[in-house]
């Protein structure tokens, strides 16, 4: 730095009014405006009154230093080869760009950073532009990519590639780590606390909302995390992942599976977890083509009490991976599948879950206006309206509306005579 240009460091006040300076410069993009020089003691505010030439009192009486002001004085006191700006840098020891230019700076890198992505990646454009737009459940991934972009970068692709290759496109099950093992080497790899796990859960999430399958939002509880999993052929437990379910027969790969059979003969409810069903190719019901499909175990329990002939299966609350295998291989055999949960937000979402994937071959049962009526409780669900709002079936319309409206929940347990009857009138027919 030359000694001309050493005063500014040396002189009282100069390096304070020069990082007001940077500042509003940055701010405003242009040389303007001025700064407010109230808190700067006397003899700051005497070493810049002698350099613009203008008593103190003046300054003092202002309260502020104009940038243009500053700028023109500089041809009149042997600093004419300097700009402000070129000043501000030389005195401040540092490059100065405007907000404005730092912030096409940054947004050019990440669109650099993306469009690497697509590159390399491009039949997972529907993801890249997803978190590009910035939504509000990516921040934590924006927050990962400001501490180490190139770190991300990385690991979006190692997920992706995996997330492409998983095993539910051959309707396969697979456990977790070893899923983790075969795409990456490490059984660990996507562990619900690494990042990479996190990733490969969002990526799912993305997935299934922009094909309008699933509310927004991550997973909360473990049950939504496994189902979730699920969708895609991947188990983190096989054990605790079971369906209540009797009068229905399986074949596995030697023929008719002995268990199945024998509680089928005997009327016996069977909790099947997702390692035995692994095992199974075809299932189909003892008699007729109906299943009743039910979310409430104790209400479960009472019907096959009552109906000791009739297909049932319990889910038990939320979708476990092990009802969507049997559901699955009951759809693929031309079962219909009658639906009853509870009228709150959550029995109304699994209601609109199970149509989206399986159609027409699903029917709700007792999920209307008139048994919501019949089983209306005092619980408050005003909070939870709003898991309501991604339902799209016309026939959960009108009961829709009336939970909005009334903002109380209704459950099954109102409805078991109702649908003791149902499955003896089917089978009367």
């Amino acid at each position: 730095m030359s000694d001309k240009v050493r005063v500014f460091k040396e002189e009282p006040g100069f390096l304070k009014l020069f990082t007001l300076f940077k500042e509003k410069y940055r701010s405003l993009g242009r040389v303007g405006g001025t700064v407010n020089i109230q808190s700067f003691t006397d003899e700051e505010v005497e070493s810049i009154a002698g350099f613009l030439g203008q008593p103190v009192e003046t300054i003092l009486e202002k309260g502020k230093v104009s940038l243009l002001s500053f700028e023109k004085e500089l041809a009149q006191t042997g600093f004419t080869e300097y700009t402000l700006v070129e000043l501000l840098e030389r005195v401040l020891g540092e490059s100065i760009v405007t907000k404005s230019e730092e912030s096409n700076a940054e947004e050019e890198r990440e669109r650099q950073f993306f469009q690497a992505l697509r590159m390399k990646h491009p039949e997972g454009s529907w993801w890249w532009d997803w978190i590009q737009s910035k939504p509000a459940d990516s921040r934590w991934i924006w927050s990962f990519y400001r501490q180490d972009p190139v770190g991300l970068f990385d690991k979006l692709s190692i997920v992706f590639t995996a997330f492409h290759d998983l095993s539910y496109q051959h309707k396969k099950y697979e456990r977790l780590p070893l899923f983790a093992q075969r795409t990456t080497g490490n059984p660990h790899f996507f562990d619900h606390h690494q990042l990479a796990g996190k990733l490969l859960v969002y990526c799912m999430q993305v997935d299934q909302q922009v094909k309008g399958l699933r509310e927004p939002g991550m997973p909360k509880t473990t049950e939504e995390l496994n189902e979730l999993l699920g969708c895609y052929g991947l188990m983190r437990d096989d054990l605790w992942s079971f369906v209540s379910c009797r009068g229905l027969v399986a074949e596995g790969e030697t023929g008719l599976h002995p268990v199945w059979k024998a509680a089928a003969e005997t009327g016996t409810v069977l909790n099947v977890p997702m390692k035995e069903l692994l095992k199974i190719k075809r299932i189909w019901p003892v008699k007729g083509n109906t299943i009743w499909v039910i979310e409430n175990s104790s209400v479960c329990s009472t019907i096959v009490d009552e109906v000791a002939y009739a297909p049932v299966i319990c889910t038990h609350g939320q979708f476990r991976t092990a009802s969507w295998v049997v559901l699955d291989l009951l759809v693929e055999a031309g079962c219909r599948l009658y639906y009853s949960g509870d009228l709150d937000p959550e029995g109304i979402a699994m209601a609109q879950r199970l149509k989206n994937r399986y159609q027409e071959q699903v029917f709700y049962w007792r999920m209307d206006v008139e048994s919501y009526e019949k089983t209306i409780s005092d619980e408050d669900i005003s909070a939870r309206i709003v898991k309501m709002e991604s339902i799209t079936s016309p026939e959960l319309v009108e009961v829709v509306n009336a939970l909005i409206e009334r903002k109380k929940a209704g459950y099954q347990e109102g409805l078991v005579n109702e649908l003791i009857q149902d499955i003896k009138n089917e089978f009367k027919s």
